[in-house]
């Protein structure tokens, strides 16, 4: 091999790099590791604090998070009481208006009634006038002779009586 030939010219020149070697390692030991090491060290306190301070952060987070939380849910239950309480409200003004309605009707009914009761009482009254004047009238043709007041009166009231009689055993 003739690169090992050689070894004498390459022995001060591997003399020379291992010194310039131990002189470059000791200068950079000296003045260039140790800024460059405290800033390491530097930056390392830097990232643990920054970590550190992430981790906190996150915990405030996760408070926060919590506390809005139960606050939504406390505002949910109260929406949720607001809903019912509109809720029973609307029923309770349900109810009212057809309570009202229902006593409109059975005051409407009961009008009615007494208004059917006024046409019957009048109609009534006014076939027992007709009934009068046609019961005279056939009894003066009858008879053909005018009757006193008297008699006049009682065959009208016996006439009324019979009629009316009569309609009501027809209508019940």
């Amino acid at each position: 091999m003739p690169q090992f030939e050689q070894i004498e010219v390459f022995q001060s020149l591997m003399f020379w790099s291992v010194v310039s070697f131990m002189l470059l390692f000791f200068l950079l030991k000296k003045f260039a590791f140790p800024p460059i090491l405290g800033a390491l060290e530097e930056r390392e306190k830097k990232i643990r604090s920054d970590i550190s301070e992430a981790e906190k952060l996150r915990q405030e987070a996760d408070s926060i998070k919590a506390d809005l939380q139960r606050e939504l849910k406390s505002a949910h239950e109260k929406a949720d009481t607001i809903v019912q309480m509109a809720t029973d409200e609307s029923k309770k003004i349900q109810e009212k208006t057809v309570q009202e309605t229902q006593n409109k009707v059975r005051q409407m009914q009961s009008d009615a009634e007494q208004e059917i009761q006024v046409s019957r009482n009048k109609l009534f009254n006014e076939i027992r006038g007709f009934a009068a004047a046609l019961t005279v009238a056939s009894a003066e043709k009858m008879i053909k002779k005018s009757l006193d007041e008297g008699d006049h009166k009682r065959l009208i009231e016996e006439s009324i009586d019979e009629v009316l009689r009569e309609m009501e055993s027809k209508g019940a």
